[in-house]
């Protein structure tokens, strides 16, 4: 492939990222180097492509427990020149890989729960993993504490806000090590994010005022008494902390 063909290819990855997409790979970057990336539920690839050819990594191993888009993912690597760098593994969450196979590991894109299971079933391939990039869809709090239980330090978190057809979505982005250590923090940071609290900004409290709204709608629908007084404490945490401002 010409140097000229090469740089088209390279601009064309980069560029069908998403914001959320992009701030991963900003986020592992910042976190240390990585030499071998995991995208787990790559999907077709465009991740671990962008992240080879923008010097992220040197190389990566896109998993996904579906044939089709695999097959996708392995065009699109072959198409951007990169079979050698970039390798496809069919099989479900950590257990394609190796223990200390890669030193970075993706799962974006699912639910929080669905991601700690993940990293549970592969829990030595997560542990040896240097960085954790976790993007979880919902369940964050319990994304956390999970983490937090199995002695994962959460190293930083960023919110990413994304337009997509006049509607607004906030995705939380956690980079985590295991240090095999206790944390605790208390239900506030665990509910909003411990760091995201101390950095604030204007996509923080854009996020805050989102969730408050969602949950004044979802409370109008509660008829179970606990989960209706779940729902006020949240509430009432999320009007603390919008009234604060940042």
């Amino acid at each position: 492939m010409a140097l000229g063909d090469t740089i088209l290819m390279m601009n064309k990855f980069l560029a069908v990222l998403s914001p959320r997409l992009q701030a991963i790979l900003k986020l592992f970057r910042e976190n240390g180097q990585c030499i071998t990336l995991a995208d787990i539920g790559t999907d077709h690839a465009y991740l671990p492509i962008a992240a080879v050819q923008g010097g992220f990594c040197e190389s990566a191993i896109a998993c996904d427990i579906n044939a089709g888009p695999l097959k996708i993912a392995d065009k699109n690597i072959r198409g951007a020149g990169l079979a050698g760098a970039i390798e496809t593994r069919l099989g479900d969450g950590l257990l394609p890989l190796l223990p200390g196979e890669a030193d970075c590991i993706v799962i974006a894109g699912m639910g929080g729960m669905r991601i700690w299971g993940i990293l549970h079933e592969g829990m030595e391939q997560a542990r040896q993993a240097g960085l954790l990039v976790l993007q979880p869809q919902h369940d964050t709090v319990l994304l956390r504490k999970n983490l937090h239980s199995a002695g994962f330090e959460i190293l930083d978190e960023v919110i990413v806000r994304e337009v997509v057809g006049g509607r607004e979505y906030f995705y939380i982005i956690i980079s985590a090590r295991y240090v095999s250590g206790d944390f605790s923090w208390t239900e506030r940071e665990y509910f909003l994010g411990k760091i995201l609290l101390s950095k604030g900004g204007e996509d923080f409290s854009a996020y805050v005022r989102c969730e408050k709204e969602k949950i004044e709608a979802y409370i109008s629908q509660i008829r179970d008494e606990t989960a209706l007084s779940d729902a006020k404490k949240s509430l009432a945490l999320l009007k603390e902390i919008d009234a604060r401002g940042f």
